[in-house]
C-alpha cells in the first residue's frame, strides 16, 4: 500500500470502508498494519502544498476544505486502527528516555473515562505521577498514569486501546496555546503508560503570575481562550474538561498553553469523562465545575458539552485576576456545592484589574442555561478587540 492508494481512496471516494480494509489489511499482518498506521500519520503531517501538488498532478482540485476533510478522514481511520489493533504510529513511540531522580516531582488528577472506571472496576489512587526526564538532551515531562485494576488481561487490553486512541488524538493537535504531545513510552514505567510532553520550567500560570505580577492578565485570558476555541473547533469538538490555572502552563517565551486534557473528551463518542479525585482532595475540581454537572447528572445527559469548558473559563478568569481559587472564602467543596445550588457564582474581584467588559464576559460564561453561554471563538474574538476593551475600561 502506498500514499497514492490512500489518497485516491479518500480524495476520489471520500471514505475508507470495510471492503477497503478487508482488501488491504486482511489477513491480519502486524507488520502491514503498522505500516498503514505510519502512513496515515505521515499523511496527517504532510504539508498542504505537497498535497495540493499531488492532487493537481492527477487532476483533482484540492480546495482547503477538501484537504481538511482528507486529514480528518486520515485521523478517523487511524483511530479505528489504533482501537482495533492497539497500535500507535512508530513516530509516537519514544524509547530513548532518561528519567531524572528517584521520585516524582508532582502528582494529581488525570482525565479518566468514567465508563471505564465503572465497567472495568478500576481503582484510582493519585491518578498520575509527574517526573522530569530527557529525550535527546531535551527536558521533558513524563506523566505516568497509575491505575490499580482487576488482574484481567482483557480489561488491561481494553484500557490500553482506549489510551492509545486518545494519545493519537492529542498528537494531532497543533496550536501555540495547546501543550504538544511528543510521544508515549510503555517501558520506563512498565506496566504504566507514560505520556511525554515538553518540560515547562515556568510551571503553571498561577505560580508564574505570583512571581511576575505585572504580566498582562489580558494576554493570559486571550491565549487561554485561543486554545479553548481551537479545541472546540475540531470535528468533533474536543472538550478539555478541566480548565483551571493548574492546567495552564507557561512556555519558555512566556505564552500560555492548555495542558492535562490528556485523555480528551470527544463528544462524538458519547462517553462520560470526569476528573477523579486529585492529590489535593478536590474531586472533579468542583470550584470550576459547571453546576449542571453537579446538580443534574453526568455529562452525557447534556447536549451542550462544550459549555462546561466555558463555565470553567469564567471561573478561571476570577482565578487569574485574584490568584485565588473560585469561592476561596469557602473551605470545603460541600460549601461550594451548596452555594452553586443557591445560584451563587464567584464574586467580582476587588482592588485588581477587572474592567466592566471583562466582568460582563465572565458572567455570561456562567449563564444558567448552558446553551446560552458564549462560544469560545466569540470569547477569543472579544478579547482580541482591544478597542472594545479600552473604551469600556475607562470607567474602571
Amino acid at each position: 500500500m502506498t500514499a497514492d492508494h490512500l489518497r485516491y481512496a479518500l480524495f476520489r471516494h471520500g471514505e475508507i470502508d470495510s471492503d477497503w480494509e478487508k482488501k488491504f489489511l486482511e489477513p491480519y499482518d502486524v507488520v502491514l498494519i503498522q505500516q498503514v498506521m505510519d502512513l496515515f500519520q505521515l499523511e496527517m503531517e504532510t504539508t498542504s502544498n505537497d498535497l495540493i501538488e499531488w492532487a493537481s498532478s492527477v487532476g483533482i482540485d484540492a480546495s482547503p476544505s477538501l484537504l481538511e476533510i482528507y486529514r480528518k478522514k486520515c485521523l478517523q481511520f487511524s483511530r479505528h486502527l489504533s482501537k482495533k489493533y492497539q497500535i500507535l504510529p512508530s513516530s509516537m513511540i519514544l524509547r530513548e528516555i532518561e528519567r531524572e531522580g528517584q521520585n516524582p516531582v508532582g502528582g494529581g488528577g488525570f482525565a479518566v473515562s468514567a465508563s471505564i472506571r465503572k465497567i472495568y472496576y478500576i481503582k484510582v489512587t493519585s491518578l498520575k505521577d509527574i517526573w522530569r526526564g530527557a529525550v535527546n538532551n531535551q527536558s521533558v515531562c513524563l506523566k505516568v498514569l497509575r491505575l490499580v485494576i482487576e488482574p484481567d488481561e482483557e480489561v488491561r487490553q481494553r484500557i490500553r486501546r482506549q489510551f492509545c486512541n486518545e494519545a493519537l488524538l492529542w498528537r494531532q493537535l497543533k496550536h501555540p496555546n495547546i501543550l504538544p504531545l511528543l510521544g508515549v513510552n510503555e517501558e520506563i514505567f512498565s506496566p504504566s503508560f507514560c505520556l511525554v510532553s515538553p518540560w515547562m520550567a515556568n510551571k503553571d500560570i498561577i505560580t508564574y503570575l505570583k512571581a511576575n505580577p505585572t504580566h498582562s492578565r489580558h494576554n493570559v485570558l486571550t491565549e487561554i481562550a485561543a486554545g479553548l476555541a481551537y479545541l472546540h473547533s475540531r470535528t468533533p469538538p474536543i472538550i478539555h474538561g478541566d480548565i483551571r490555572g493548574a492546567n495552564i502552563l507557561v512556555t519558555e517565551d512566556f505564552h500560555c498553553c492548555l495542558a492535562d486534557f490528556g485523555l480528551a473528551l470527544v463528544t462524538a463518542d458519547s462517553r462520560s469523562w470526569s476528573t477523579a479525585t486529585t492529590s489535593t482532595g478536590m474531586k472533579g475540581a468542583i470550584r470550576w465545575m459547571a453546576p449542571e454537572l453537579i446538580i443534574q447528572g453526568p455529562v452525557e445527559e447534556h447536549p451542550h458539552h462544550t459549555s462546561r469548558d466555558i463555565y470553567a473559563f469564567g471561573c478561571t478568569v476570577v482565578e487569574m485576576l485574584t490568584l485565588k481559587v473560585p469561592f476561596h472564602d469557602q473551605r470545603t467543596d460541600a460549601a461550594v456545592i451548596y452555594s452553586l445550588m443557591q445560584g451563587e457564582r464567584p464574586a467580582r474581584p476587588q482592588d485588581v484589574w477587572c474592567p466592566d467588559t471583562i466582568w460582563d464576559l465572565t458572567t455570561r460564561c456562567w449563564t444558567k442555561n448552558p446553551a446560552l453561554r458564549p462560544y469560545a471563538d466569540d470569547i477569543h474574538g472579544a478579547l482580541l478587540n482591544r478597542k472594545w476593551l479600552w473604551l469600556h475600561s475607562l470607567a474602571v
